[in-house]
């Protein structure tokens, strides 16, 4: 597999990722052998910060994985005007000459900490031996949990456990070709790597780092995912981090406030400058937006005046002809900024409230449920009043709270999937801000639940170079 076993033999060289102030710096200064390296505390140090570094990559947190889901859902509408970045997937025309290759980030990132892994023995036992440890064991985690939720079923899906999941690598060799296991195993494997973790990795790492309880809030989405409610409150329940108030909503998405974030991948504007948010748009030197997608007028009218969100997600933009659209505001720049780049924020305290609620009403108890979808809509509404919703009337309820806090973090595909939901998009609605323009095709309106197209094909330049490789049901 061309993308994931090739690059194996170039990130042998471990790329060193050199710190400054407790940012990220993307771009290697060095490449080393590993049996020259990882003799210390401050080698594995640097090697561990180039684990974060991969999270960056074009077609992972540095873009796709952030925009794609709501693409190819009913969240966005395709604008007209722009340069029709992913319309394939917008479409649902994706295929295996036509693919999401994602698989090439996640896979950098677990090799980075397999090699930490590997040789983390040239340490003494200790804290910080067993911090390197917790870190790399759950940055490949979420690795594979990305991974497989993009290319397979969703354990809660109809005959997901043993439908085809993602190789499980735990090895250094540049030349291992692993077939697929099924999904049951590999989200066994994800949830063991967080479990252990979560024993081993500090209670703070600093800005931009996996700690205990990002670990935890990790676990509640991987638990809720795997409809083990359960293990998912009781890991929500070791978050303590407060979700953003309604005043910090908008600060949050300038990164001017990390209220609230428990786990992002904190770039440097001009040293790594990975503009996330042209995935939605450009704009040019007299404000006006030059839109690939916007909001769908559906969703836009979900969000109400008194929402912190509607102004903190959405802003009204015209493009050069004076044509005005819903646009995605949410990743538009830090404050004084429009050119998109921003930090990814991978998990948020707000999720791990929605995570508690959703499981909660599963198991059946929906006073509990209630309790936790009113903490999120206690901080999001200026007119809050406590929620009496009961029966299917709460799980829309957390539905579409789960909808409205998550838009363009990457989330509504999958949400859809697990939910076993179809996609259905309006037949009439425009991308214009009034609902006029062009209405999505009537081929691309509606996707059936449990669709193959809900898991993206595998690459063919992937089956090409390990044709033993299974490609996914519907694509051969």
């Amino acid at each position: 597999m061309k993308n994931i076993f090739k690059t194996l033999l170039f990130v042998f060289g471990l790329l060193l990722v050199q710190s400054c102030d407790d940012e990220l710096v993307q771009n290697p200064n060095d490449s080393l052998s590993p049996s020259d390296y990882y003799t210390n505390s401050s080698e594995f140090e640097f090697a561990t910060r180039g684990i974060y570094s991969a999270f960056l990559g074009g077609s992972y947190y540095g873009g796709s994985l952030l925009s794609l889901p709501d693409i190819m859902t009913d969240n966005v509408i395709l604008a007209q005007r722009g340069r029709r970045s992913n319309q394939s997937f917008h479409e649902w025309r994706h295929s295996p000459n036509l693919a999401w290759g994602m698989l090439y980030s996640p896979y950098i990132v677990t090799n980075r900490a397999n090699l930490i892994l590997n040789n983390i023995n040239n340490l003494d036992d200790g804290a910080d031996k067993n911090n390197f440890i917790g870190e790399a064991r759950a940055a490949r985690a979420l690795a594979l949990f990305d991974m497989v939720r993009v290319y397979s079923k969703i354990p809660t899906q109809n005959g997901a456990d043993s439908s085809l999941g993602l190789p499980i690598i735990t090895g250094i060799d540049p030349n291992v070709r692993e077939l697929r296991p099924n999904v049951a195993d590999s989200y066994q494997f994800i949830k063991d790597e967080l479990e252990a973790a979560k024993s081993l990795i500090n209670t703070d790492n600093g800005v931009g780092r996996l700690n205990k309880e990002v670990v935890s809030a990790l676990l509640s989405r991987v638990y809720l995912y795997m409809g083990e409610y359960q293990n998912a409150i009781n890991s929500a329940n070791e978050v303590t981090t407060p979700i953003s108030s309604f005043s910090e909503v908008a600060q949050v998405w300038k990164d001017a406030s990390e209220a609230g974030v428990l786990f992002k991948i904190d770039q440097d504007r001009n040293l790594d400058g990975v503009s996330i948010g042209v995935e939605w748009s450009q704009s040019t030197a007299n404000n006006e937006v030059v839109p690939e997608y916007a909001v769908s007028f559906e969703l836009n009218n979900l969000y109400q005046n008194t929402d912190a969100r509607r102004n903190a997600y959405i802003a009204n933009l015209p493009d050069q002809d004076g044509k005005i659209y819903n646009a995605i505001f949410k990743m538009y720049g830090e404050t004084g900024q429009q050119n998109g780049v921003i930090d990814p924020k991978i998990i948020r305290a707000a999720e791990v409230a929605l995570n508690k609620a959703e499981a909660h009403y599963f198991l059946g108890q929906e006073a509990q449920a209630l309790t936790a979808l009113d903490e999120l809509r206690a901080n999001r509404y200026s007119d809050y009043a406590a929620g009496t919703e009961t029966g299917s009337d709460l799980i829309a309820a957390i539905q579409l709270e789960r909808r409205l806090e998550l838009f363009a973090e990457g989330h509504r595909l999958f949400d859809l999937k697990r939910w076993n939901l179809g996609v259905s998009r309006s037949a009439t609605d425009g991308e214009f801000f009034d609902g006029t323009g062009t209405p999505v095709p009537s081929a691309f309106q509606n996707l059936s639940a449990g669709s193959h197209l809900f898991q993206m094909p595998i690459p063919q330049d992937e089956i090409n170079v390990f044709p033993e490789f299974q490609q996914n049901p519907g694509y051969n």
